[in-house]
């Protein structure tokens, strides 16, 4: 059985109901939703688990949940923090199928939904078409754990999780996972350092926007590499400059789940850049609706 599992807090409560209303435009026919993190009954639909201990551990209520989905059988599932929303229609046919196809055949214990293709660090081997063109990440890869949105195996992840807890009980916060992860996964067997991927975005969208043809972003690639080479000379502020006012299109990370880097929320507030883009692509309401949501604080 394959699930998705929605990670959230009180603080963004209006922010996780925003995403969990994009998965059901974006995603058709996505696999079940367990929504995991809030201390009060706020979602009607979907799956809400029940959480025990602070609310602010992150780590251990994302345990709570794993083992709950691996008690009800779910052998695999998709995890999604609040602030990740798709951005645009996902391809569902490789999310509900191809992707854990593949996974299962690579051997994968999670497979990231961040494009090793999409402007971001990537270090690994390129994989060929039987596993999707997936960048296997290099053991020592610093982001190879990024919580990103990601399709992880649930056994494994409940020992990581479990594995960390134990080692680092002080560690408590998601960003904190993705920073202790890896150590975590020596502990419990080096051998799973090797089996970690980032599919390819480019190439597995599901339409073709200006902003999401393959040949087009590669050729934006290309003249941002001569743009930026040519600006450095002018010196580090001017390139400063630059990066920032491509920071909007940079960040839109393309693919069978396209979203924004780092997503809706940043520091504790709506992400402008990410609003900047959905300005950019004509999703006017879209930024409106966010504009709205509230936050009560950084999770």
């Amino acid at each position: 059985m394959i699930a998705i599992l929605l990670s959230t807090c009180d603080a963004y409560e209006e922010i996780a109901h925003f995403t969990f209303r994009q998965l059901d435009i974006c995603w058709k026919g996505h696999p079940p939703v367990f929504i995991c993190g809030l201390s009060h009954r706020s979602f009607t639909q979907g799956q809400q688990l029940p959480i025990s201990g602070d609310p602010h551990d992150w780590v251990g209520i994302t345990l709570q949940a794993v083992e709950e989905l691996h008690a009800r059988g779910v052998a695999w599932f998709y995890l999604i923090l609040d602030d990740h929303p798709p951005f645009g229609p996902c391809n569902e046919d490789y999310l509900n199928c191809d992707l854990p196809a593949t996974a299962e055949r690579a051997n994968a214990i999670q497979v990231n939904l961040q494009g090793w293709d999409q402007f971001q660090p990537q270090s690994g081997e390129i994989q060929d078409d039987a596993l999707l063109h997936w960048q296997c990440n290099k053991p020592d890869f610093r982001w190879k754990f990024s919580l990103h949105p990601g399709f992880w195996h649930t056994e494994t992840l409940r020992l990581l999780l479990s594995k960390l807890r134990e080692t680092s009980f002080a560690a408590i916060t998601a960003r904190a996972f993705e920073g202790l992860a890896d150590t975590a996964c020596r502990t419990l067997n080096p051998s799973l350092c090797t089996q970690t991927y980032r599919i390819r975005g480019d190439g597995y969208t599901a339409r073709r926007g200006w902003f999401e043809r393959r040949n087009t972003r590669m050729m934006i690639r290309f003249c941002i590499h001569l743009i930026r080479g040519s600006t450095r000379l002018a010196g580090e502020k001017a390139l400063n400059r630059l990066d920032k006012r491509l920071l909007p299109y940079l960040g839109y990370l393309n693919g069978p789940y396209p979203m924004f880097w780092s997503g809706l929320v940043r520091q504790g507030r709506l992400h402008e850049d990410a609003l900047r883009f959905l300005e950019w692509i004509g999703r006017c309401d879209l930024v409106r609706e966010i504009r709205h949501l509230k936050l009560s604080g950084s999770s």
